[in-house]
């Protein structure tokens, strides 16, 4: 049987991707990326999973990757807000 998850998770990569491409503002930008990251994610949880469990590395390493996207968009909107703020 096919699955969806890997599919939605490589449409949601390349939209992120152009996304992240094409768009000006930052926070586009920033918005695009965990749209990118978000779909990586997707495609590596739907590659791990078996019909009797998931895989515990990789559904590990998609944890420990959202807790660096978390970090990595708090990060990113403090520096656009700085960014913002010293353009006035």
């Amino acid at each position: 049987m096919l699955s969806l998850y890997p599919f939605v998770g490589l449409a949601l990569f390349v939209l992120g991707l152009l996304g992240f491409i094409l768009k000006e503002s930052l926070v586009h930008k920033l918005i695009s990326l965990n749209i990118f990251l978000s779909g990586i994610f997707l495609f590596l949880v739907s590659q791990s999973l078996s019909y009797e469990k998931a895989d515990s590395v990789a559904t590990a390493l998609v944890l420990t990757g959202l807790v660096v996207t978390l970090g990595v968009s708090a990060f990113g909107l403090m520096l656009i807000r700085a960014s913002y703020g010293a353009k006035r």
